[in-house]
């Protein structure tokens, strides 16, 4: 994404908490296996850092480089890797959709976590990812599958986090089904066939402590005067009293026995 970029969740600081939730073993756990100890890892859009810290564990003879579109977004990467005392890292301002700062060839694995979803020249950004990968090197890549959510159990009203987001995502050009489409990105940003792996996993929350995180999250994400709610509301995708609607039945859907909320995520591993 350019500076003025179509992040349309903002980054607010109950967006900022549920990214900082995030974990390689859990989100990265489809790349982990290709990674040594002495490898370069190049992390676009690290967000609050909570995935590249733990990546800069995994490969302690190596580095990873944090890159974000300005130097207050990389604040909270490096208060990640200070607290936890990780010192294997750079921090560098960059946009994967014009060129990075590095040479061609330059890192081992070149890794995004749901930033391609909000791109709208996806294989072009793959193709800069491509550059900067060393001859053998890995891009790696996760994304959402808009359509693929569900809640449990249903509710009318629940429905305008997937259409409200899915609509707000394609106004920008980019595809809110991206994570079904990486395989054909990577091959057009020029990775050959046999070297392409696509696959896919799946996000839940489906314990109490889960659950009462995503339900209250959603809630304060679509809340008056949040910024995704402005963006939904202005683009036609739902009212005022949609919008309220949704606040009160996540809320109320943390109580339910049984609560669940799943959602499917392409995952790509293409080599140089």
């Amino acid at each position: 994404m350019s500076e003025t970029g179509a992040y349309i969740h903002g980054h607010s600081a109950e967006v900022l908490k549920a990214h900082a939730r995030r974990t390689a073993a859990r989100d990265a756990a489809y790349l982990i296996p290709h990674l040594r100890p002495d490898f370069r890892i190049l992390d676009v859009g690290c967000g609050p850092g909570t995935i590249s810290a733990d990546l800069a564990a995994l490969v302690p003879a190596g580095r990873v480089t944090c890159v974000e579109l300005g130097a207050g977004a990389l604040d909270a990467a490096r208060q990640t890797f200070a607290q936890r005392g990780v010192v294997n890292a750079d921090f560098v301002v960059g946009d994967v959709t014009a060129r990075l700062p590095f040479a061609d060839g330059t890192f081992d694995v070149v890794h995004a976590h749901m930033v391609v979803i909000h791109l709208p020249q996806p294989a072009a950004a793959l193709r800069e990812m491509r550059r900067v990968a060393k001859p053998g090197g890995l891009v790696a890549s996760k994304d959402m599958i808009m359509a693929t959510t569900t809640w449990f159990p249903p509710d009318a009203r629940l429905a305008l986090w997937e259409r409200g987001i899915t609509a707000t995502i394609a106004a920008t050009g980019a595809d809110p089904q991206m994570g079904r489409s990486l395989r054909a990105a990577a091959l057009e940003a020029g990775f050959a066939p046999d070297k392409i792996d696509a696959r896919a996993s799946c996000w839940s929350f489906a314990d109490d402590e889960a659950v009462a995180f995503w339900g209250r999250s959603c809630a304060a994400r679509m809340a008056p005067g949040s910024e995704l709610r402005k963006k939904i509301v202005a683009g036609g995708y739902a009212t005022e009293q949609q919008a309220d609607e949704f606040v009160a039945a996540s809320q109320a859907w943390v109580e339910e026995a049984g609560a669940w909320f799943g959602c499917m995520n392409g995952e790509l591993l293409a080599w140089k």
